[in-house]
């Protein structure tokens, strides 16, 4: 009899094996089906000798069934499945049952969004830990691990983990190991530390255990999304929604729907978040998961808020989702619960009530970045409107240093730049306050807090990785395929496949970037009276360009004098500089028609004039140096192309801050050394570098074949001067992978933030370098500001393209006047007066530069 049981107990041992593997990876209908086989086997053998194991394997299977039962037709469903045990358990107090009855109940349970009742059944399953087996064991613990996080509880949650992982590593249990790894990611996710959620992420995937693919997705959008990157989140989630979708977890498509509404909010995009939330929201309320109903509800109100919904309208839907959430435990919810309330509050003209809810708050050093920065926006805006301008600078002020000290933990200059997004609406607020107070200096003090923080950061270099130089060297052969074949008419679907392999490896460099860890530290912004002082010892004049509300306006600080004056509408100035952008692309083409270049040489000068119109002439400034720290699309604008402008030296600067330490005396002391590299298929190149070799009298020269990537990348650590005549590219969508071309194929932005600094003065004598994708907090992402990141004190690159030979005679008068002894803003201000017939829209940026 004994045989007969172990042999069938046996063979339901294996299908319970199998139906895990696929409820572990994502699959709960299939596991459905091997489980309730795996019953039917149990309940058939023979009872022997065998009572107990044939009991307990029961219990399991069933127990799993329900669990995959629950993940197909919601909690409800999965509990009922549950009910034959329950009763046995009532007449009997069989440990060896019982255990896993509440390892069961208590992980439904928390799915569906019960987390006190789910922690309340795996307390009682620790108690009875030593009955189950190791596999069991670790996911007790792993579970009320899981939900200790939910519930805010990061200390007890990382004491399960930590002994979870234990056991799991003793006992050979990879697929938990992996899990666990992939937890302990989550736990230092909600403790802030991202690029360490990161590393764990992908320590777990690195195990390769059979685990569900779209639920690492969904955890790592999360992350990605607290860095600010709201868009390579929201391709995660689309991706794990059509694997949910596919294995038909509507529970879990839901959790897509609304992590990708926060996704869209983040964005700016309402109405594409109140669409995902609204049918999030319909998905939990279907399946009466409340918690997760009132967790769509919640971004709902914030997309209605953000929309412009009058706020009375907001305040009390906002007041009870707050209380429904602290009486589930749910403090993190609850809190921005609140902080919604108190802003409708404002918003309907009730400071009071606003202010006493943020009262009755206080402060929570553990909350994410993000709630932090909501709650200073919200006392600054209370402060501001009952007239206390100190506080509500003084809470601008504490936001925006908690914003940079972050940003600082990244390693990573995409991560930098992207989680600057998280303090939008706070540096405007700061900015309209200094505004209406009628100080330049406080406006120039705002704009200092918020602009281009990530230039105060000190930046870090990543261990050496021999993946990463395997795939660089991958992307570089890919790329230059690519380029090959485009005018292949045979080469259709080969394109396609090649540009799907360049996306998956761009994907993968910047993912191993975001688990570098920052250093930590972030300068201050300069003290205004630094920044005058140092105005008068160069007798230059800053000319700050900001917006708010749509419009522009410049802070204009010169010897003894500063100003704030209006400039009108943002969108008419954009508008200007994408057709001057245009213009200039066509001009680069030498061989255009007469009659054509005609009509578009005219056009040019027109929108010269008028941005001049717009940007310079209200100003009045006096005939000298100028330093520019521009907003938005000003970044990319020709400066020295403006009339009023030509022959004059100008500097272009991500922030005052930024201009002035470029412009400290380097570190570094030596000799002078030059390195000049020239790229194929450029007609003067050669003839360029050799010039400029001979120019500066000793210099490494390398051109077309001897012009390789693995020479650049190590000269722009060690040269003093590299100049670099080449084609280049700047990538819109994914700019730190914009690109100057070799010999042996493309140098990327990527590599070279690998690296800890860069050559003091670099010159691109490239098409469109100088261009940039700016980030919320006016971050620029490119080729030439992760130089300027890396530490070069001036970069001259051009914001469009360039004709050959404006180029090459341009840079040779350059390096001529550079030699001389000019700084760089004033020996690029006369090489580009001289080009009389085609346009030179090179700018320097950083800071006046002069080789001693």
């Amino acid at each position: 009899m004994a045989e007969v049981d172990d042999r069938a107990l046996g063979r339901a041992h294996k299908l319970r094996l199998r139906g895990l593997a696929e409820h572990n990876a994502g699959r709960p209908a299939q596991a459905l089906l091997l489980f309730r086989r795996g019953i039917t086997l149990v309940e058939r053998a023979a009872t022997g000798t065998l009572e107990l194991q044939r009991r307990v394997l029961h219990t399991r299977l069933t127990v799993n069934a329900a669990s995959s039962e629950s993940e197909l037709r919601g909690l409800d469903a999965g509990l009922a499945e549950l009910t034959e045990v329950t009763r046995y358990l009532e007449h009997t107090s069989d440990p060896d049952v019982a255990v896993y009855l509440h390892l069961g109940v208590g992980y439904m349970r928390a799915r569906g969004g019960q987390f006190e009742a789910g922690r309340q059944h795996l307390d009682e399953a620790v108690k009875l830990i030593g009955y189950a087996d190791p596999a069991a064991q670790s996911n007790i613990l792993m579970n009320r691990g899981m939900v200790h996080l939910f519930l805010g509880d990061i200390a007890l949650a990382r004491r399960d983990y930590t002994r979870a992982i234990s056991v799991a590593r003793d006992n050979g249990l990879r697929m938990e190991e992996a899990k666990l790894t992939h937890n302990l990611g989550e736990i230092e996710f909600y403790g802030g530390n991202l690029a360490a959620a990161l590393a764990l992420m992908d320590q777990s995937a690195q195990l390769n255990a059979d685990v569900s693919v779209a639920v690492t997705l969904v955890d790592r959008a999360k992350v990605l999304l607290e860095a600010g990157l709201h868009r390579d989140a929201d391709e995660a989630l689309q991706e794990a929604g059509e694997l949910f979708r596919k294995d038909r977890l509507f529970k879990d498509v839901g959790e897509v729907e609304l992590a990708r509404a926060e996704c869209a909010l983040l964005g700016g995009e309402i109405l594409a978040a109140r669409r995902l939330a609204a049918s999030a929201r319909n998905r939990f309320r279907r399946r009466h998961n409340d918690s997760w109903r009132r967790n769509a509800e919640l971004v709902l109100l914030q997309a209605d808020l953000a929309g412009g919904r009058p706020g009375g309208r907001i305040a009390v839907p906002a007041g009870r989702l707050a209380t429904e959430f602290d009486e589930l435990g749910l403090r993190g919810q609850a809190r921005i619960a609140r902080l919604i309330e108190a802003e409708a509050r404002l918003d309907a003209d009730q400071p009071e009530l606003a202010s006493a809810i943020v009262a009755d708050l206080g402060s929570r050093p553990e909350d994410s970045i993000s709630v932090r920065l909501h709650s200073r926006f919200v006392q600054a805006s209370i402060a501001y409107r009952v007239g206390d301008q100190p506080a509500a600078r003084w809470q601008a002020r504490r936001g925006l240093t908690e914003l940079s000290n972050y940003q600082a933990r990244f390693g990573s200059i995409d991560m930098q730049t992207g989680s600057a997004i998280h303090g939008r609406r706070l540096a405007e607020l700061d900015l309209q306050i200094a505004l209406r107070s009628g100080r330049p200096s406080a406006a120039l003090d705002a704009v200092e807090r918020a602009r281009a923080s990530s230039s105060r950061l000190v930046p870090v270099r990543p261990p050496a990785d021999d993946e990463v130089a395997a795939l660089l060297g991958e992307l570089r052969q890919v790329t230059d395929e690519v380029r090959n074949a485009e005018n292949e008419a045979a080469a259709g679907p080969r394109l396609l496949d090649s540009r799907r392999r360049i996306a998956e490896i761009q994907r993968t460099l910047r993912s191993r970037a975001w688990s570098t860890r920052g250093s930590g530290a972030a300068r201050r912004p300069a003290p205004v009276a630094e920044i005058r002082a140092r105005l008068a010892g160069t007798g230059s004049v800053l000319v700050c360009f900001v917006q708010t509300g749509g419009q522009l306006s410049a802070i204009v600080e010169s010897a003894g004098s500063a100003r704030v004056q209006s400039l009108g509408s943002v969108t008419a100035v954009n508008e200007q500089i994408r057709r001057l952008r245009a213009d200039l692309d066509v001009l680069s083409n030498g061989m255009l028609p007469a009659a054509l270049a005609d009509v578009v040489g005219r056009s040019f000068q027109r929108g010269l004039a008028a941005l001049q119109l717009a940007l310079i002439q209200p100003l009045d400034l006096p005939d000298q140096q100028l330093v520019i720290v521009p907003t938005g699309a000003l970044a990319a604008l020709a400066w020295n192309e403006l009339p009023a402008l030509r022959g004059r030296p100008v500097c272009v600067a991500p922030s005052a801050t930024a201009w002035l330490a470029a412009g400290q005396p380097a570190e570094r002391a030596g000799p002078l050394r030059v390195a000049a590299f020239a790229g194929p298929d450029l007609a003067r190149a050669r003839d360029e570098v050799k010039t400029i070799g001979e120019t500066w009298g000793s210099a490494t020269i390398r051109v077309e074949e001897a012009a390789r990537p693995d020479d650049l990348v190590p000269a722009l650590s060690e040269a003093t001067i590299v100049h670099v005549a080449a084609h280049g590219q700047h990538q819109p969508e994914n700019p730190l992978f914009s690109s100057i071309r070799l010999a042996d194929g493309p140098v990327f932005a990527y590599e070279l933030d690998q690296h800890p600094r860069a050559a003091e003065h670099v010159v691109l004598s490239a098409c469109e370098l100088g261009q940039a994708t700016i980030r919320p907090g006016d971050e620029a992402l490119g080729l030439t500001s992760v130089l300027l990141h890396l530490g070069s004190r001036s970069v001259i690159s051009g914001v469009a393209r360039v004709h050959d030979e404006v180029a090459a005679d341009v840079m040779i008068r350059y390096h001529r006047a550079l030699a001389d002894g000019r700084d760089s803003a004033q020996a690029l201000a006369e090489a580009s007066a001289s080009s009389t017939t085609l346009p030179a829209p090179f700018v320097c940026f950083g800071s006046s530069w002069q080789a001693r």
